[in-house]
């Protein structure tokens, strides 16, 4: 393919992009998460960070009805399920909106657009700067999550196998594990591990919900992945 012809299909599909994002955030303001799922089948939340450009549906699919066995149906699809670069975050198609851990895939995009925005939680500052997200269920007011973890890590960690645990042990060994491989604590974290240093596993299990935002490195190679771990209490 020609340059020229590339960089104007890459500057259309930019220019679509932005006209969607600004679609479909003034309907979310002027009507609610709710009401938009109506029109957007697949969406099962929105995701945010106040004061900040990172404001993003999330949909869902792989489960019965919703394009069944295909769970990363929007890695490079648009609200309206037409080609996207960009792609729409997914939750992962093994949570439920209960579970313990929600995991929330994204692109990581040039310009730290999406997912590519995670990006700045590398950086201390920015840590310290913007220690909350929210999560807006289409069926529940919208939610904090602290962020309690900033992990550099790969595709393969186990991290990943954390969706719902069975029993106060392996939930309770999963998020020490979360905690002591943070990049940075915040005082979210370090709230988190006095109660847990304070009780047992049998005390502390399931009293958190997380959200894990998870994107790709690939500058610092193929497999690598970062992640932003929030929580609230239930």
């Amino acid at each position: 393919m020609a340059l020229g012809l590339w960089l104007k299909r890459t500057m259309d599909q930019e220019i679509k992009q932005d006209n969607i994002e600004k679609e479909i955030t003034t309907e979310k303001e002027k009507d609610g998460v709710r009401n938009l799922h109506k029109k957007y089948k697949d969406m099962i939340g929105w995701l945010e960070i106040e004061g900040t450009s990172f404001s993003y549906p999330v949909m869902q699919t792989g489960i019965k009805g919703h394009h069944e066995g295909d769970w990363q149906y929007y890695l490079h699809r648009d609200v309206h399920g037409d080609y996207s670069f960009y792609g729409t975050p997914f939750l992962d198609v093994r949570c439920k909106t209960d579970s313990d851990n929600l995991i929330i895939y994204g692109h990581n995009i040039n310009g730290r657009r999406y997912f590519g925005y995670l990006q700045n939680f590398r950086e201390e500052t920015f840590f310290k700067e913007h220690p909350i997200f929210s999560f807006t269920l289409v069926e529940t007011k919208k939610q904090d999550y602290h962020i309690v973890s900033v992990l550099e890590t790969d595709k393969y960690a186990n991290y990943y196998s954390f969706t719902d645990y069975g029993n106060e042990k392996d939930y309770y060994g999963m998020v020490e594990k979360i905690l002591s491989h943070s990049k940075f604590q915040s005082k979210a974290a370090k709230k988190m591990k006095k109660e847990m240093d304070e009780s047992d596993a049998e005390a502390f299990f399931r009293k958190y919900k997380f959200v894990t935002l998870s994107t790709c490195r690939t500058m610092d190679g193929r497999d690598k992945r970062l992640m932003v771990i929030g929580c609230r209490k239930r």
